[in-house]
């Protein structure tokens, strides 16, 4: 009889629990459920049945203290607040782990404020800065950001209005001085020209003149005498004729002409002095020797003073040739141009490019230049074959093209087609890889049809994302699908944009079953006024 205790109502109970030091505890395995309580840590553990000293029930803040290392009776789980740092602390297997870490800034470029929560960003000074930030053109001078002074070297910049800038009158770019116009350009045909030493100037042209040539002489020969009547203004290229010496390196080209016959000798020679003489013609001017004018008859000579200039430079032609470009034609001496040419050596002609067609009906893959900076182009898919019923006939791109001249557009046509009742096969073009139109082939439809055919099968796409593509239109194609064969009056092909029957894009009739193939379809390029 197995024995029992027997409770009454008035019964008092006292629980104890397993108990003994914390060292007791880790050796031994509480059962599964079983409580044990350390009496000198005063914590009360709950065993499995196979963990060493069981496991705790609850952790413990071990409140606030100065320095949380010196708390030792912690296990993993406790919590302790150091108020030195005002962090809570984490007792784990290995240490303590801080909860959470205070912030605090650096310097004053951040403002940290605990008691409301927020951080904001305070003064910045180019001293925060790294130097690495500013680029070349920009430099840290002094704590401040400024103009580097090396790359960068000006008189004045300053704000004119609110979208302009005020720059000097004169600019040094890559050692080149570059002056502005006085007063801007405005109406005064000035034009930007480089001196003798390649600096550049808005001026009026000092050497400007138009000429005329019947053969490939210069305009003007060097050693050419001219008289005028002031020396105070000397044309450029021209020396006054008053025995100066002058350098051969300088000018060479008349050191070829006169020599050292006016004098000079080794780096300099002379030019003529015609100051206070009258020219007589002669054969060999250099050793005329002075003459008498002699007055025959009752003639009275009165003597007027001019200057004598002799033309000491060459005239030079700083560019011969010339190309065409954005879509204009040239011919020299009536042959086309096709890159660049003398202007010099015979009548040149400018105009409008040349109009032209370039289509084909092969069937495949090929390719075409433009010739134009805008260029007409129409695409056109392979129609559907009848038999039973009559094909469809494909759509018709049209559209515009932009593209530079030279530029390769690729194209691919569709074949015909053989087996009847078929759809067509697609036509489309393309610049760089990129798809610009496309007509579909034409669609068949299996079914009878005696209303007004839908045309939405049978059409393409034009791109309008594309820059090469300016506009554009899209001419569906004709649904097949009538019935030729129940006794029905018999219905031709459907028509594409370009005709009936064996027209590109055109759907093929049939009869009773027959048809004849369709034809391939179609590309065409157009170009010019």
């Amino acid at each position: 009889m197995a024995k029992k205790i027997e409770i009454l109502e008035n019964t008092l109970l006292k629980l104890l629990t397993r108990r003994g030091n914390d060292d007791d505890r880790q050796n031994i395995i509480l059962s599964q459920g079983e409580l044990g309580y350390t009496i000198d840590g005063k914590r009360l553990f709950v065993g499995d049945g196979g963990t060493l000293g069981g496991s705790i029930v609850g952790n413990i803040y071990k409140g606030s203290v100065a320095d949380h290392t010196t708390v030792t009776d912690a296990i993993v789980g406790d919590i302790v607040f150091n108020n030195t740092s005002n962090i809570i602390y984490f007792k784990t297997a290995t240490g303590w782990l801080a909860a959470s870490q205070i912030l605090e800034a650096g310097d004053t470029t951040i403002n940290i404020n605990s008691g409301a929560g927020t951080i904001t960003v305070g003064t910045l000074s180019a001293s925060n800065f790294s130097a690495d930030i500013v680029g070349n053109s920009i430099e840290l001078v002094s704590g401040r950001i400024s103009l580097s002074s090396t790359q960068i070297k000006t008189d004045q910049i300053s704000a004119h209005s609110s979208t302009h800038l005020k720059l000097p009158a004169a600019l040094n770019i890559n050692a080149v001085n570059y002056t502005f116009p006085v007063g801007g350009l405005g109406s005064n045909q000035v034009f930007l020209g480089a001196d003798a030493t390649g600096n550049l100037h808005w001026r009026t042209p000092d050497k400007s003149s138009t000429f005329y040539f019947n053969s490939s002489a210069a305009a003007v020969p060097v050693g050419t005498v001219v008289a005028a009547i002031s020396g105070a203004s000397m044309p450029t290229g021209w020396l006054i004729c008053n025995g100066q010496s002058i350098a051969v390196a300088t000018y060479g080209d008349l050191y070829s002409v006169v020599g050292y016959q006016y004098g000079g000798s080794g780096s300099s020679f002379n030019i003529p002095n015609y100051t206070n003489t009258v020219h007589v013609g002669t054969a060999d001017p250099a050793s005329f020797t002075n003459s008498t004018l002699t007055s025959t008859g009752s003639a009275t000579y009165t003597t007027k003073g001019v200057v004598y200039f002799i033309k000491a430079e060459a005239d030079s032609v700083i560019s011969t040739t010339l190309s065409i470009q954005g879509g204009l034609t040239a011919t020299k001496g009536g042959v086309p141009q096709t890159s660049s040419f003398s202007l010099l050596d015979g009548a040149v002609e400018i105009g409008t490019v040349i109009p032209g067609v370039e289509v084909t009906t092969l069937s495949g893959t090929s390719s075409f230049t433009t010739k134009a900076t805008f260029t007409k182009v129409w695409v056109t898919g392979s129609g559907a074959k009848g038999g039973s019923r009559t094909g469809g006939a494909a759509a018709t791109v049209y559209g515009i093209l932009s593209a530079p001249i030279g530029t390769t557009v690729n194209y691919t046509i569709g074949a015909g087609i053989t087996t009847n009742n078929s759809p067509g096969n697609a036509t489309y073009i393309s610049i760089g890889g990129t798809e610009l139109a496309r007509s579909f082939g034409a669609a068949f439809v299996p079914a009878n049809i005696h209303t007004i055919p839908n045309t939405a099968a049978n059409t393409g796409t034009l791109s309008s994302s594309e820059g090469n593509v300016v506009a554009g239109h899209i001419i569906p194609g004709g649904s097949g699908g009538w019935d030729t064969s129940t006794g029905k009056e018999e219905a031709g092909s459907t028509a594409s944009f370009w005709g009936s029957d064996q027209a590109p894009g055109a759907g093929s009739g049939g009869h009773g079953g027959d048809s004849i193939p369709t034809v391939a379809g179609l590309v065409k390029f157009e170009w010019g006024s």
